[in-house]
């Protein structure tokens, strides 16, 4: 996948102009992530400012494989302690691997191949500390009803059972809740996950 052509042409049907809506209601309730946070696949950084925004202490590192898309990220007033980089989160710089307290996944993990999904649950384990948190928003059915799904995605749906698979293995499940809060079209069709790196 061409991630950085997608930006270029303007298909980026994930790119909304705004924070998840599950992030920020996540925020509000229950309070800011603090500590060194890692949001891979961060796109333009709407994600990664919010959660900047929310605490002093929090030092938010967002990561894309598109140089466009962090480019544009760079360009947005800084609100926090935020930095971006250019990079391969399967394949981390030697220096970010366990250092991190918090990671935030929201789009990465249903844009990437389905067959790299034990990969991601590795490198994420390996970016988190031990005791390290995972609050991650999941597509479950990411297609409108009668919907064909794009040839060969993204996005790539996920069942319960296969989250399961791959992440109790190594994390923790602390909490399992449906948002109340979603881009319009997107109701129901997520599952956010709290969980904690072994």
């Amino acid at each position: 996948m061409d991630w950085d052509r997608r930006y270029q042409t303007g298909d980026t049907p994930w790119e909304k102009g705004a924070p998840a809506p599950p992030l920020l209601e996540w925020l509000q309730i229950r309070g800011p992530l603090h500590g060194k946070i890692l949001v891979p696949g961060c796109g333009y950084g709407h994600d990664v400012r919010a959660i900047a925004a929310a605490a002093a202490d929090a030092k938010v590192t967002g990561i894309d494989i598109s140089p466009l898309a962090i480019d544009r990220a760079r360009q947005y007033p800084v609100v926090g302690q935020e930095v971006y980089q250019i990079g391969d989160f399967f394949n981390p710089r030697q220096e970010d691997l366990g250092q991190f307290q918090w990671a935030f996944e929201h789009t990465c993990f249903c844009a990437i191949n389905p067959e790299r999904r034990l990969d991601y649950v590795r490198a994420i384990a390996g970016a988190l500390q031990a005791g390290g948190f995972l609050l991650a928003i999941f597509y479950l059915n990411p297609w409108d009803l009668g919907e064909e799904p794009p040839e060969g995605g993204p996005p790539f749906g996920v069942s319960i059972a296969e989250l399961d698979r791959l992440f109790d293995p190594v994390f923790d499940r602390l909490e399992v809740l449906h948002p109340r809060s979603s881009y319009p079209g997107w109701e129901g069709r997520e599952i956010l996950r709290l969980l904690q790196r072994r």
